[in-house]
């Protein structure tokens, strides 16, 4: 489960720093990059794609970039995608009327017209969006031994603290509350598109939102960078189930716990989540409804345009070596990008597409990042489709749509195959599988280590056994909600 406008997000991995500038002469440019290509691909005769700006890579923040800069009705925009399907982590893919989903299960701060949510303001200014169908129950099955029924929403959380918490955990939860919701309403004042990191910035903090911006800084202080820890330590938040529930929210929303994760995020996603009639949403048409938003986004302008199956090789520059100007293809085609070069790609693939020769400067500068940066767990996931007869054909409080199920607190959250989301979409949209089924997915949220599994063969009897006890986990999550899912497996 993924609270969209953190985990998501509106970012663009990678803008090239020097691709802002106007290209030089057409007649220069198509020499210089015609010679690129052909030392690249050693062919002699390159076929030209012209266009503004090139985005590598069409997850959720390269199409968002994208529909933006195309909605302006400014700048012609291509973007490449390796996979035949558009949408990164968010694809989806179709087995005998099963729509399975490979990322994203949990969303919010969508269904109303005014939100603090990045991608929400994003659909606004493209004027494209999925319908919402909006809830407000999940499910947790914790070491306690009792499912929870979840509601987001404060008054739910009392009941839920009455029953799992310590004689004083309502009082440290208002002192908590009291303490960060100010900061959190702040927070929703400014929204994250104007926090840029140009030389605008001025325009759009300082101007149109300075005030939000001083509000902010004066109810965050010192601590707004901070590790939430801190405030908790600060406010005398003690009781063990507290401590726990927050490390496992923080975790699942965020994929750090309370140790790591700034004061800022952490005051933005409580406030929202448990304050007053919050709902959370759910696109129709599942998360692909997302994607093909985005997509829309894009390819309704005249001159902009999806590339699926297209694989970036290259990034190519000028001549100075002070500018990106476009990309070179595995098939050796190049497209000229005459404003910008943005990449959706993560920083290694990034890397990959860089001549430390031709771009040396922005080669040290990926390098040096990527030597600060650890690679996170991996997923484990399984999916299933299943005969839903006797079941729920709807979301209800005493069968949601979602669950977690979490085997230790001692462990931690973050332990290898302790924590396990499930969410089964057709009770929240019944038209993402067969009549009378139900289509299921659970994973692991980035906790497995993947030394264990690098190079193994994967047509192996050995990764075949190892895959398989794997799923044991994955498999027992299911059935705390659905004891007999494997016998109803189709």
């Amino acid at each position: 489960m993924h609270y969209y406008y953190y985990y998501l997000a509106f970012v663009i991995l990678l803008l090239v720093e020097f691709s802002t500038c106007f290209s030089p002469p057409v007649a220069f440019f198509r020499t210089s990059i015609r010679q690129q290509a052909a030392a690249a691909s050693s062919v002699e005769e390159t076929i030209i794609i012209e266009t503004d700006v090139i985005v590598i890579g069409s997850g959720i923040g390269g199409l968002s970039a994208a529909a933006c800069l195309a909605s302006t009705g400014n700048f012609d925009v291509t973007v490449c995608e390796s996979h035949d399907t558009p949408g990164g982590a968010a694809h989806e893919w179709k087995i005998k009327g099963f729509h399975f989903e490979s990322g994203p299960s949990l969303y919010a701060g969508f269904s109303p017209d005014r939100s603090p949510n990045p991608l929400k303001h994003v659909f606004q200014m493209i004027d494209e969006e999925p319908e919402w169908i909006t809830y407000d129950r999940w499910g947790t099955y914790l070491p306690e031994g009792k499912r929870i029924k979840d509601a987001v929403g404060a008054e739910e959380f009392y009941e839920k603290l009455k029953v799992c918490g310590g004689p004083d955990a309502c009082h440290q939860w208002e002192r908590l509350m009291k303490r960060i919701t100010p900061l959190g309403e702040a927070i929703f004042a400014l929204p994250s598109a104007a926090v840029r990191a140009d030389a605008f910035a001025g325009l759009t903090m300082g101007v149109r939102y300075g005030p939000a911006l001083a509000n902010v800084l004066l109810k965050g202080g010192s601590s707004l960078q901070d590790p939430f820890v801190n405030i908790l330590e600060q406010e005398g938040v003690t009781d063990p189930f507290i401590r726990n529930w927050l490390d496992l929210i923080c975790f699942l929303l965020q994929g750090a716990t309370t140790k790591d994760a700034p004061t800022t995020l952490m005051a933005y996603m409580l406030s929202d989540f448990y304050r007053p009639n919050v709902t959370l949403d759910f696109p129709v048409g599942g998360t692909q409804s997302i994607v093909n938003a985005l997509v829309r986004g894009v390819t309704k302008r005249k001159g902009s345009q999806l590339l699926l199956n297209t694989h970036v090789e290259t990034i190519l520059v000028n001549d100075d070596k002070d500018r990106a100007v476009g990309v070179q293809l595995t098939n050796g085609t190049v497209i000229r990008a005459r404003k910008a070069v943005i990449s959706n790609a993560d920083l290694w693939s990034t890397r990959k597409m860089v001549d430390a020769t031709a771009i040396p400067a922005l080669a040290e500068e990926l390098d040096q990042r990527i030597s600060r940066l650890d690679r996170c767990d991996s997923f484990l996931h399984l999916h299933v489709g299943i005969n839903a007869t006797g079941l729920p054909s709807s979301s209800n409080p005493d069968f949601p749509a979602q669950w977690a199920s979490l085997e230790s607190w001692e462990r931690g959250v973050d332990a290898p195959r302790n924590l396990v989301l499930v969410s089964v979409a057709s009770l929240l949209d019944p038209s993402l599988a067969p009549d009378g089924c139900h289509t299921i997915h659970a994973y692991v949220p980035a906790t497995e280590p993947y030394k264990p599994w690098a190079g193994m063969d994967r047509t192996s009897a050995e990764y075949k056994t190892k895959k398989n006890e794997a799923a044991e986990v994955l498999w027992n999550a299911i059935e705390q909600q659905i004891p007999d899912v494997r016998e109803r497996a189709v």
